[in-house]
């Protein structure tokens, strides 16, 4: 039974750490964090001037996820900083190699020298979502932090699946602003 509770233990793990969830940030070391406090959210509209679901639910966790930071939520007129988000998605495919065993197998397996292991090579075609956030100075208009998280397109069932894998996104995204060694800097 322990043999079995630790199997299953190891296995939840493993699976829980094949998220295809990337995110990385960058950012300018020279600015100073210290001075912000107000955010205004700012996004591309589309050329008839209509918001899609997705660019309201991701303006949404971003300004929960801000809010929660401790930043104030403002209009552009009255912000520290904008915060600029862009959604983009693209369609591709990632070519796999399997390797398998062909001759005597199963009778003689390939490690006794009675078959051959040959490249077999797989193509898989998926949708990739990419999300970018820049942190930008309104005087002069010049991006001092950026985070991109890029991930598989997944099927939801519900918008509010759809809503928490949004927050969820946002808040990896957002997890390193502002950046602890800079937040620091600027304080001194």
């Amino acid at each position: 039974m322990i043999r079995r509770t630790f199997l299953v233990s190891i296995l939840l793990l493993f699976f829980a750490g094949c998220s295809s969830l990337q995110v990385s940030s960058d950012y300018n070391p020279d600015y100073d964090f210290s001075k912000l406090h107000k955010a205004a959210i700012l996004y591309a509209k589309s050329s008839d001037n209509t918001i899609s679901l997705a660019q309201q639910r991701f303006a949404k966790a971003i300004k929960e996820e801000l809010s929660r930071k401790g930043f104030v939520i403002t209009d552009k007129k009255e912000a520290d900083f904008y915060v600029i988000f862009h959604l983009n998605i693209t369609e591709k495919t990632q070519v796999v190699t399997d390797y398998q065993t062909i001759g005597l197998y199963p009778y003689y397996p390939a490690y006794y020298g009675y078959g051959i292991v040959v490249p077999v090579e797989r193509e898989y075609s998926y949708t990739e979502g990419k999300f970018i956030i820049d942190a930008v100075d309104p005087n002069g208009n010049k991006i001092f932090w950026r985070g991109v998280a890029t991930d598989h397109l997944h099927d939801f069932k519900t918008p509010e699946e759809r809503m928490a894998y949004i927050k969820k996104v946002v808040a990896e995204v957002l997890k390193n602003f502002p950046p602890k060694t800079a937040a620091r800097k600027g304080k001194q």
